[in-house]
């Protein structure tokens, strides 16, 4: 039953895409080339390859034309996506790509530079070659990525299963550079991870929606668990920022037995998008949310709210309740169109307000992190950083006099082994809460019974 409204769901999004595409063949340039805006778009680019001073590169001028259309919505939700940026995603969406299996996130989280390796794969290329977690990136093949972008740097290290990577790397504590060549394989994207907690609670984290695989790896997961021996499930959906719908509602079918999961509302039609079958994962179980919580975990934790399957613990969530449908472009970019908001069960619209937690618990795991930036000091002089009395650290002002702080932080743990969850329940308040609360719910149960 619930492959029977996924396909439906999944058609409705084929048929907008092919809608989109005919109009414009039939009906969008007439209607543009009848507008004076429309020719002096023309004219524009007509003149810039022609008369401009230097040569144009047609395709970057296109592009920031299509970005600024888009940019002229004020949407945050609607945007266009370059045609390296959408391969990339089409991957990372697949659940597989081929690189060294490493996971890499900028220390300069501002301009998403400074790339560092936070986790390797255990079995991957990376870890057969030696890098390790905390490696910087220096040099990928004969390009300098210092100064590049987390993006930049996937491209670069990504290509063909069996083809070789160099890769020069500044190790933390040591003066010389290490070089590293690296042959690439396809790597599995495992984005859900579990544990079993004491007491036989069973912890499970969705990382993302984004990914073709999410529900079946859940499944892989309840049943690892099971066999386990676990009683109860707490289902992390903290800092899980949505993905695909179809996804969103199958992980909550998952753990309902009835009632309905999600409604969707276009140009002020308002129609049950899905209902839960019996089948399900009865046992007690409770839902941890935060700020960053959004889209389809918004869906996930509505539906099991509104249902009364299980409490909702954490911070108020993002409020994204809005929905987009992707459409391929010519050039092999693609457009993100808002074009649906959807609601949960009992028809609340959470959009820029979102989910409520039945119990508020803050979520503690990240220090607040300072970062600076300045200008005015002496090339070459050393600034202090000092915030209510401490010493924060250092830095040193460049030859124009401008300056930059990162304060240090150590990154939480992550297992190798993918599909594996560590967590630290001292120090996480949020998890503590939700702790508590699973075995009241588990003890509650034992009292009725």
């Amino acid at each position: 039953m619930k492959r029977r409204w996924l396909i439906s769901a999944f058609a409705v999004l084929i048929v907008s895409v092919g809608v989109v595409q005919a109009q414009l063949s039939q009906n969008t340039i007439d209607d543009f080339l009848a507008t004076p805006s429309g020719r002096a778009f023309l004219e524009t680019f007509g003149a810039l390859k022609t008369n401009y001073l230097n040569d144009v590169d047609d395709e970057a001028i296109i592009q920031g034309a299509i970005n600024g259309m888009i940019e002229a919505l004020d949407d945050p939700y609607t945007n266009y996506i370059d045609p390296k940026a959408a391969a990339r995603s089409d991957q990372d969406q697949s659940g597989s790509f081929e690189g060294i299996g490493a996971t890499l996130s900028p220390r300069n989280r501002k301009d998403s530079t400074i790339v560092e390796i936070v986790n390797v794969f255990e079995g991957s290329p990376a870890q057969q070659a030696g890098i390790q977690r905390g490696d910087i990136f220096v040099m990928v093949d004969d390009t300098n990525v210092e100064n590049a972008t987390v993006n930049e740097v996937v491209d670069l290290v990504r290509g063909p299963g069996g083809t070789p990577v160099n890769i020069t790397m500044r190790r933390p504590g040591q003066e010389e550079l290490i070089n590293f060549t690296v042959i690439r394989d396809t790597i599995e994207i495992v984005d859900v991870e579990s544990t079993v907690l004491p007491n036989n609670v069973g912890y499970i984290t969705i990382k993302t929606f984004a990914n073709q695989r999410i529900y079946d790896q859940l499944v892989e997961r309840i049943n690892a668990l099971k066999a386990q021996g676990i009683d109860s499930l707490i289902l992390d959906l903290r800092d899980n920022g949505g993905g695909f719908l179809t996804q969103g509602i199958l992980v909550a079918d998952e753990f309902l037995t009835k009632g309905d999961i999600v409604f969707q509302r276009s140009r002020g039609v308002t129609q049950r998008l899905a209902t839960a079958d019996a089948a399900a994962f009865d046992l007690p179980m409770v839902v941890l949310v935060n700020k960053n919580s959004a889209s389809a975990s918004e869906i996930v934790a509505g539906a099991l709210q509104d249902n009364g399957r299980a409490i909702v613990i954490g911070e108020e969530t993002f409020g994204k309740g809005v929905g987009q449908t992707v459409n391929r472009l010519s050039d092999g970019g693609e457009l993100v169109l808002l074009n649906f908001e959807w609601l949960t069960p009992s028809r609340r619209s959470i959009n820029k307000t979102g989910i409520t937690p039945d119990v508020f618990a803050e979520d503690t795991r990240f220090p607040n992190v300072i970062t600076l930036e300045g200008q005015g000091a002496t090339p070459g002089q050393t600034i202090e950083i000092v915030v209510d009395g401490n010493v924060l650290g250092s830095t040193t002002a460049e030859e124009d006099g401008s300056f930059t702080f990162l304060q240090g932080f150590e990154r939480p743990e992550v297992s190798s082994v993918q599909g594996e969850a560590l967590v630290d329940i001292n120090n996480d308040n949020a998890l503590q809460v939700a702790y508590d609360t699973v075995l009241s719910q588990k003890l509650q149960q034992a009292v009725e019974n």
